[in-house]
């Protein structure tokens, strides 16, 4: 005799079979796939360096417990893929910024939370390999999701939590960049972007700059015309007919004086007297030539 032949074997049966098909029907259904994290619609930070370098020490330097491994996508790797899709060396003289992951964990706490941290810096380096400039970002983050919706380290609770993580991570790294390494900031072709330096040139005893005259033109000054008022010389009667003599001295000719005689030792700037020649003065009243 088969199972279901019997009806009270089949009673049975689907008794012990209800409460997995209930609680099968309760759970909800996990996502088996996840979107890729990628950061291209943001924008791309240039930098005015030549090389862009990435550098994971998480991996060297792990945190005991860290889970973050197990989503679907790692915080490391996300952070490495911000890094690549946000950041650009755009410039050539001969620098390096280097993008450096220093912690990307998420951990299990007791009582059923989630909890993440990011922590990176980014440093410009010199062609010799000095610090030229740093700035570093911070993001902490934590989770307690509801155990009705499946394990609390589930992949769909670890992709949540860092998705969100790298939200707060895209909005932070980007102002401490924009705030410490502002005068690092170029553009897509490695012009200086914000911050840019302003050069003086020197020419002759006046300085030109050069945001305000590209060209360096020579400046030329003028100095404005002043009139002098005429100079007259005293009026003397000879002969009974006036003689007056006058002249205008203008700053276009500046040297312009009352010439002289020819033969005489009088000052070229004292007013000349003429005489008339002998026998020809007239005393008045009188008819007689002396």
């Amino acid at each position: 005799m088969t199972l279901f032949s019997h009806p009270f074997k089949l009673s049975c049966a689907v008794a012990l079979a209800l409460p997995a098909l209930l609680a099968g029907c309760s759970s909800t259904p996990q996502p088996t796939s996840f979107a890729p994290l990628r950061y291209t619609y943001l924008g791309q930070i240039n930098l005015n360096a030549s090389r862009l370098e990435i550098l994971d020490n998480s991996t060297t330097n792990p945190v005991e417990g860290d889970i973050g491994p197990r989503a679907p996508t790692p915080p490391a790797q996300a952070l490495r893929d911000m890094a690549q899709d946000r950041l650009a060396a755009a410039s050539s003289n001969g620098s390096t910024a280097q993008f450096v992951i220093d912690r990307a964990s998420i951990l299990h706490e007791t009582g059923g939370t989630l909890n993440g941290q990011m922590d990176v810096h980014l440093d410009i380096l010199n062609p010799g390999g000095t610090q030229a400039a740093h700035a570093e970002a911070h993001v902490t983050r934590m989770l307690r999701p509801d155990p009705a919706q499946g394990d609390v380290d589930s992949q769909a609770n670890l992709y949540d939590l860092t998705r969100d993580m790298m939200q707060n991570m895209n909005v932070e790294l980007e102002y401490q960049i924009r705030s410490s390494l502002r005068t690092w900031l170029v553009d897509a072709g490695g012009t200086p972007v914000g911050s840019a330096i302003q050069t003086q040139q020197l020419g002759g005893s006046a300085a030109t700059n050069s945001t305000t005259n590209p060209a360096n033109a020579p400046v030329t000054v003028e100095t404005p015309k002043v009139d002098v008022p005429a100079i007259t010389t005293p009026t003397v009667t000879v002969g009974g007919t006036p003689s007056t003599t006058a002249k205008a001295v203008t700053n276009s000719e500046p040297d312009a004086v009352f010439p002289a005689g020819e033969g005489d030792d009088t000052p070229a700037s004292t007013p000349k007297v003429m005489s008339p020649k002998a026998g020809y003065l007239k005393l008045p009243g009188s008819s007689k030539t002396q």
